[in-house]
């Protein structure tokens, strides 16, 4: 478990090392591994990139196991998400067969390997919970402090950072993800003095890639981090005294608190750029593509593919996560999606699920259900149930090892 300090990282049972046997070592370190390459774009994005080749390397034994081990069961959970990629693969190799467009095929590809990389991750907890939970944790925590690295001192060209991927919407995304999985990977642990490094190292990201979107989402996540069972009550009883202070400085002194935010460059541009919210030509529904929903309602039916996008007098495709799972893939499709989410969240906490406010609401501008990390953390948060076994069963171990001890030093009493 993850202690509530850094100098808590660390085993701190004689069972959690015995579970370092349990994993196969080729599986976990490719975990670790993907996890390090997964924000180096280093082709066009929709492409796969190096990452997404070296976890197929994983993927592939850990699926012919699974699928050649008789103890295997499968859950509705794997049931539902595995008919949502089907469904993908029918809709889109219907249009293929029409109008020969070879992204109409790529989606149902990506949702493929994302729904394999969900099973990947929750065999990966199945095997060895504590050790998944902490290997992810350092994986993400020396990725976030690389990215930090790159956006603070090598990407210093243009106003909106990239960082190690191809635009900066891509880098917001991936900060908002990051936050939502260290929180997820928190489990039942308080907030650290690391955590809160990692947190803050996430908002400069964010502010540097002035999205609109990432911007508005990432300030959500935090405020729900705050109240989250996570924050201790120090924590909570800070935030809360600086909303106060900000509030009614807010109030009787607007024009002074004005100066005061935008003192800096960085908090200027952040200003400015919320500023313009509603200004550019894509900020509105139309901009976005939701204008198809109403234009050809007959596609929210049997769905209309992700591809092929000239036949709605358009050149690109929906900027919205829900809304491309609903036209492109009908109704079916969307409950589909939403029944899997659904059931992701439904032995997990309260909060986790919450998580998924932030997420959704950055989807209705942006593509994110096709991005790889909201699979994955749609699997960290499924995996609670393993971990909580885990927990669990150690507390069990070692209540009984206590009263074993009990009872043979009874015995000794008594003879």
């Amino acid at each position: 478990m993850l202690g509530t300090n850094v100098n808590n990282l660390h085993f701190r049972s004689a069972a959690e090392t015995r579970a370092v046997r349990n994993v196969p070592k080729f599986l976990f370190g490719v975990w670790i591994v993907y996890l390090l390459l997964s924000p180096f774009y280093v082709l066009h994005s929709g492409l796969p990139q190096p990452a997404d080749v070296t976890l197929l390397l994983g993927i592939i034994p850990a699926m012919f196991f699974i699928s050649t081990n008789p103890r295997t069961r499968l859950d509705l959970t794997y049931l539902v998400g595995f008919s949502f990629a089907v469904l993908t693969v029918v809709i889109n190799g219907i249009y293929f067969l029409f109008y020969n467009e070879p992204k109409l095929m790529f989606a149902s590809m990506f949702y493929f390997y994302n729904f394999l990389v969900f099973c990947f991750v929750v065999f990966l907890f199945q095997i060895s919970p504590k050790l998944m939970n902490y290997g992810t944790y350092l994986a993400l925590a020396a990725i976030i402090i690389v990215q930090f690295i790159i956006v603070y001192f090598v990407d210093t060209a243009g106003v909106r950072h990239e960082g190690t991927f191809n635009n900066p919407n891509q880098l917001a995304y991936w900060a908002l993800l990051m936050g939502a999985m260290l929180i997820v990977l928190k489990r039942s642990s308080s907030l650290n003095l690391l955590d809160m490094a990692l947190f803050s190292m996430l908002a400069y990201i964010q502010t540097q890639s002035l999205s609109k979107a990432g911007l508005i989402t990432f300030g959500l996540l935090v405020l729900l981090m705050a109240f989250s069972p996570v924050a201790n009550k120090k924590l909570k009883a800070i935030f809360l005294m600086l909303l106060c202070v900000f509030t009614i400085t807010k109030v009787t002194a607007p024009v002074e608190t004005r100066l005061i935010i935008t003192a800096t460059d960085n908090i200027e541009a952040v200003t400015q750029r919320l500023g313009e919210i509603g200004v550019d030509r894509d900020d509105s529904a139309l901009g976005r593509g939701y204008g198809r929903l109403l234009e050809y309602p007959a596609y929210l039916l049997g769905g209309a593919g992700e591809g092929a996008h000239w036949r709605f007098n358009a050149r690109q495709e929906l900027h919205s996560g829900i809304a491309t799972i609903l036209f492109s893939y009908g109704i079916l499709g969307f409950t589909l999606f939403g029944l899997f989410v659904v059931l992701v969240f439904r032995h997990a906490p309260l909060y986790y699920g919450v998580l998924m406010i932030p997420i959704v609401l950055y989807g209705l501008t942006h593509q994110n259900f096709r991005n790889t990390g909201f699979w994955i953390f749609l699997a960290l948060c499924y995996s609670y149930t393993y971990f909580k076994k885990a927990t669990e069963g150690e507390r069990a171990q070692k209540k009984n090892h206590r009263l074993d001890f009990f009872i043979k030093d009874s015995e000794t009493a008594g003879r």
